[in-house]
């Protein structure tokens, strides 16, 4: 999202600078991620989605890079009696929501679309305009087409602090460097709530660990879309023949990025209980990513009221692929004078702090793993 903001902000004239703790850029969660394109599932954050994904229809082409973004169509399998029964009541709103496509399938469709089910799958929901893109590609590209407009980067540079003059947020502090700016946007990820909170407006958010597993190249693909098992994980193709393999994410307060094995294991041993071929399938390699979680679910994204200059993006739950480019333009647009083009009323900054300064405590952070298993 700091990439895409800062793309954005050059092709409209205006000067941007890009401050990366990493030695590189998409080192974190936008290139640690599954890489789903996907709207369908979503609920205050749908119409972003639905407008990400029109934007992500020609965003190669404008970025002049393969990102190996591909509609593969998402289906989200229910093994339970509670989900199956909301999968109609849940089409039904998206559909009126403007997403006309999404359907409800029956279990001979689910299996038509997703061979190789030996677990007793009830029900199935399907959105043909879902899709795939490579994360590992997607935040250079922006990077690189920022640099031709000439963004600026400054890498393996971690903010330790904003600069303030009276409620105004003017700058950044890196060490003892200051750099001086007309308006900071923060898109720290798990780390953004620490710099929101020196500014006066709290927005909890708690670190995640979502972990991912790919599979040798199969001969034969079995699976040629995004397959979700709710409350459970996902699977899905790669161009080259791939599968990947990832779960909800977990509590990780060490901020962790190293694999769990252990929990690696369970993911596995769960995969080939509902698809059996996966014991004959090796795993070539896993990694994990750094997810952020809010207590109510939603992100927080837009300008902070009463600290003039501060912008935040952050808090995006472990589904912060598919929307980062659209979050990126909508940022540019509000920062040169736009408007937003979906409502970023239920993703306020404040919509929690208001609480807190009188006394009302947030929700605790729920990550999904943990709701399963503890």
């Amino acid at each position: 999202m700091g990439c895409a903001a800062a793309y954005y902000l050059a092709k409209k004239g205006r000067q941007a600078l890009v401050i990366e703790k990493d030695p590189g850029v998409g080192l974190q969660a936008s290139g640690r991620n599954g890489g789903g394109v996907r709207q369908h599932g979503r609920k205050a954050s749908l119409p972003l989605s639905m407008a990400s994904v029109r934007l992500w229809a020609t965003l190669a082409e404008e970025l002049g890079s393969e990102l190996e973004y591909v509609r593969t169509g998402n289906i989200v399998l229910a093994f339970d009696e509670e989900n199956a029964a909301s999968f109609e009541r849940d089409a039904a709103w998206e559909r009126d929501q403007g997403l006309e496509e999404v359907q409800v399938l029956s279990v001979r469709e689910c299996h038509e679309l997703v061979p190789g089910m030996e677990a007793r799958v009830l029900a199935g929901k399907y959105c043909p305009t879902d899709g795939v893109a490579n994360p590992m590609l997607v935040t250079p590209a922006f990077a690189r087409a920022g640099l031709r407009l000439g963004v600026r980067f400054r890498l393996n540079a971690p903010v330790t602090g904003l600069l303030q003059q009276g409620s105004r947020v003017c700058g950044a502090r890196i060490g003892a460097e200051e750099i001086e700016a007309e308006t900071v946007i923060n898109t720290a990820g798990p780390w953004a709530s620490r710099f929101s909170e020196q500014v006066g407006c709290p927005m909890p958010i708690g670190p995640g660990r979502s972990q991912l597993l790919v599979t040798e190249r199969f001969s034969r693909q079995m699976v040629h879309l995004w397959v979700s098992v709710r409350g459970w994980g996902y699977m899905r193709p790669t161009c080259a023949g791939n599968l990947v393999l990832g779960s909800a994410g977990s509590r990780n307060d060490e901020f962790s990025s190293h694999v769990d094995h252990p929990r690696l294991a369970m993911q596995a041993e769960r995969w080939r209980q509902f698809f059996p071929y996966f014991k004959q399938v090796n795993i070539i390699r896993t990694f994990a990513g750094i997810t952020e979680y809010t207590p109510d679910g939603d992100p927080y994204i837009g300008d902070v009221p009463g600290v003039p200059g501060y912008y935040v993006a952050a808090g995006f739950n472990g589904e912060g692929f598919c929307p980062g480019p659209m979050v990126g333009k909508i940022l540019a647009d509000i920062l040169t004078g736009g408007e937003p083009c979906v409502s970023l009323e239920p993703f306020r900054t404040d919509r929690l702090a208001e609480g807190m300064r009188r006394g009302i405590a947030p929700p605790p952070v729920s990550y999904p793993w943990d709701k399963m298993f503890y």
